[in-house]
């Protein structure tokens, strides 16, 4: 955690750690000193000359005001560092998310991802002043009150100073009792969240699948887990408060027995004896103060430790930045292998490519075909550089992807995915999102060769219209065309599809295809579709099986060749005069 912290804190407000540590420890030192004095205070009180105690008041008064002021300025310089720590973590993250092979995005490292971004938040800022700072104190105000018995009563002093490793001793055995519990408890209580919002997120399909009992069960399945990971969290955390309480009133047990042989002895008079009972209380009341923040410890520290999995989970910061060009690019793959499960060592994994060579050439526009599997959006990807090849070299323009900063990868490229998704907000923001600064000539060219402004027209504010959460007050095809614009309007040179146009009915993924090739931008286009009217359109088509390029060339070529395309050609074309007929019988 500490690590972790220390990365996050800027540069230029590490000075002010140092700042921060010695005017807690003199915070600490003045509240030890204030309570220590209560003994000579109460002492001169019970002599002939209760006036006598008038300047003993005194120097507690002083040690207490100077201590709210120091207190006041630690606490300040502990905010300070606080929001820096929460600008550079909402920096880091943020950044970091954009730098994350996409391939780390599992269900349990999303949910790790969610949770460090949930984070960046007032949690951080409060971190110092509320948990770090207490903390502090806790540990060193017993210390220091030990410290200061020594001169009064040095075997109660002793004692003191003993007591502090035999209850700090226990209460870190409490911590590692219930640490891994808490662990299990947090992974057991993300999993219920994914499994609820998917149960509630997917009700429609479930429901007309009539599976929704069959669901609600696996929501039951985490719930048992989740109840399971709490009854354990119990178990381990009774025999850990227990031993914790135990520790703490042995420490009492000792000091009030110390006092009371003092006593007893006359080495100390019946009012010191008193004000020393007083003093043991407020020495054990910082343990007590631990152990209320040993549960907020536990939570930052797992906090800390999510932030930390996404930003080592990057990719190191460095590489180039994606030159500024008009042009459109060539594209080359060579000898690129990939497999989705690099990091496993096993030879028995199929790669998707296995020495995979192909150039595409500048300004033209191919359309990659083949049966489901053989690795068609897998080139995109990797294309794109939303993906990194297991070997070989992915190069645009003459530059190798990899020597670019991950968010640097995809500056010179659109890319309409086949499952697009939506931003809350407007139709017209989610197009601009494509390219922010995009003028207004540039935003209706976009948004009338997608034909945006064909269904948007239609709606009670254009495109001012709410596409509501991931665009569900559209309809599918709707959805496609916004994502369609969005790609258009960026100024890239390079334009991927994939299978942009699949949720249009005939005439608008007609309409569409053709917006595509229409777009007045110069770039070079790479398609994957299975539509007719989008690949006779293209210059070139490259037919995809297996992870090997089996058959490349024009459209009127391939179809004379007579191979796999033009089975392909034959039953796509068949099955778009498939018509659906009332029985006789």
């Amino acid at each position: 955690m500490i690590r972790t912290l220390s990365a996050l804190l800027p540069e230029e407000h590490r000075a002010k750690v140092w700042g921060y540590l010695v005017l807690t420890i003199v915070s600490t030192l003045l509240r030890a000193v204030a309570v220590v004095l209560v003994v000579p205070l109460v002492s001169a009180l019970f002599t002939d000359e209760p006036s006598d105690a008038w300047p003993w008041v005194a120097a507690l008064t002083g040690g207490v005001v100077v201590g709210w002021i120091v207190d006041s300025v630690a606490s300040r310089v502990g905010f300070d560092l606080g929001f820096a720590i929460l600008d550079r973590a909402q920096h880091e993250v943020s950044t970091q998310v954009a730098r994350i092979p996409l391939r780390w995005f599992t269900a349990d490292n999303t949910a790790t991802a969610r949770r460090a971004i949930a984070t960046t938040g007032p949690d951080l800022v409060g971190l110092v002043g509320y948990l770090v700072t207490p903390l502090i104190q806790a540990v060193l105000l017993p210390v220091a009150i030990g410290v200061a018995l020594l001169p009064i009563a040095w075997q109660l002093g002793v004692v003191a100073l003993v007591a502090v490793p035999l209850v700090l001793g226990a209460l870190w055995a409490t911590e590692r009792l219930t640490c891994r519990a808490d662990e299990l408890a947090a992974e057991s209580n993300s999993a219920l969240t994914e499994r609820i919002l998917e149960f509630v997120r997917t009700q429609a399909a479930l429901r007309a699948a009539r599976r929704a009992e069959p669901a609600r069960g696996q929501v039951g399945a985490a719930l048992d887990a989740q109840r399971g990971a709490t009854l354990r969290l119990l178990a381990l955390q009774i025999p850990g408060e227990v031993l914790f309480s135990l520790a703490s009133q042995v420490a009492l047990l000792l000091l009030a027995s110390t006092t009371t042989w003092l006593a007893v002895r006359g080495t100390l008079g019946i009012p010191e004896s008193i004000a020393l009972i007083v003093v043991v209380v407020r020495y054990l009341e910082p343990f007590a103060s631990l152990g209320d923040l040993a549960a907020a410890t536990t939570s930052t520290r797992s906090s800390v430790r999510d932030i930390r999995t996404v930003l080592d989970a990057a990719d190191p910061a460095g590489g180039t930045r994606a030159p500024a060009t008009d042009e459109a690019p060539t594209v080359e793959l060579r000898e690129v292998t990939f497999r989705y499960d690099s990091s496993v060592a096993d030879s028995s994994d199929t790669p998707i490519f296995d020495g995979l060579d192909v150039v595409f050439e500048a300004g033209r526009t191919t359309a990659v075909v083949g049966p489901s599997g053989s690795g068609k959006s897998t080139l995109l990807a990797l294309v794109a550089g939303l993906e990194e090849p297991t070997g070989g070299s992915v190069v645009v323009g003459g530059i190798d992807r990899r020597t670019l900063d991950r968010a640097e990868r995809t500056a010179d490229t659109s890319v309409v995915f086949q499952q697009p998704y939506l931003f809350a907000g407007t139709i017209r923001e989610n197009v601009l999102a494509g390219n922010p600064d995009a003028d207004a000539d540039e935003l209706a060219s976009a948004l009338r060769l997608s034909r945006v402004e064909q269904f948007a027209s239609r709606l009670p504010e254009d495109t001012a219209t709410l596409v509501g959460e991931a665009g569900t007050a559209l309809s599918g095809g709707e959805r496609q065309r916004v994502s369609i614009a969005r790609a258009l309007v960026k100024p890239s040179s390079l334009l991927l599809v994939d299978e942009g146009t699949s949720a249009l009915d005939a005439e608008n993924e007609a309409a569409v295809a053709d917006a595509i090739t229409a777009d007045p931008r110069r770039r070079t286009r790479i398609v994957v579709t299975h539509r007719l009217s989008t690949i006779a359109g293209a210059d070139r088509v490259l037919f995809l099986e297996g992870g090997r390029i089996v058959e490349d060339g024009s459209v009127d070529e391939l179809l004379a060749a007579g191979g796999r395309f033009a089975d392909f050609w034959r039953h796509q074309h068949d099955a778009a005069g498939w018509r659906f007929t009332a029985s006789a019988d």
